[in-house]
């Protein structure tokens, strides 16, 4: 093989983080490590079902026939997390990001609607007032989505800040 041809290879095998690897040891390629986040969550994941460190680790070697979750690649310790979570390992921000992006609206929380409770109490607002307030700003009598609930809550935080009823 020419120099420069052995160069692009090299480089090649290094972005995908594999190296260069003979043909007898290509079948092995372990691939990209698993990140510390992932070894985090299997525990997190594991501690709030209730399993214990010797069946965490049957779980690992029955899925991956890795007697260690050390030496998991990043596949397998996804495979781990996906097993015990029962679902697929999406962060939250992504799931966010994937529904907005999909046009799916959001339901509003029963924390949003406390927080909006809590604002018009400390306006000493009746039922009746904030009901008017969500027509006026959100052209329902109560909010139903979180884009509602937070164009109410902003705006009974501006009200509540601009006569001194609320500091943030």
């Amino acid at each position: 093989m020419s120099e420069p041809i052995r160069r692009t290879v090299v480089k090649f095998y290094r972005a995908m983080g594999t190296g260069t690897q003979s043909s007898a040891t290509q079948g092995s390629v372990t691939g990209r490590p698993k990140t510390v986040a992932q070894v985090r969550a299997i525990y997190g994941v594991a501690k709030s079902k209730g399993i214990d460190s010797d069946t965490l680790h049957e779980l690992v070697c029955g899925l991956t026939r890795k007697s260690s979750i050390a030496a998991l690649t990043y596949t397998e310790a996804e495979r781990v997390i996906q097993r015990l979570k029962g679902r697929s390992f999406v962060p939250l921000r992504t799931l966010q990001y994937r529904r907005q992006k999909a046009g799916v609206k959001q339901l509003v929380q029963q924390t949003q609607l406390d927080l909006i409770a809590q604002l018009a109490a400390q306006r000493q607002w009746t039922n009746y007032s904030l009901t008017a307030f969500c027509l006026k700003v959100c052209k329902r009598s109560r909010p139903l989505t979180t884009d509602e609930a937070n164009k109410v809550i902003e705006g009974l935080k501006v009200m509540n800040r601009r006569d001194g009823l609320w500091a943030a």
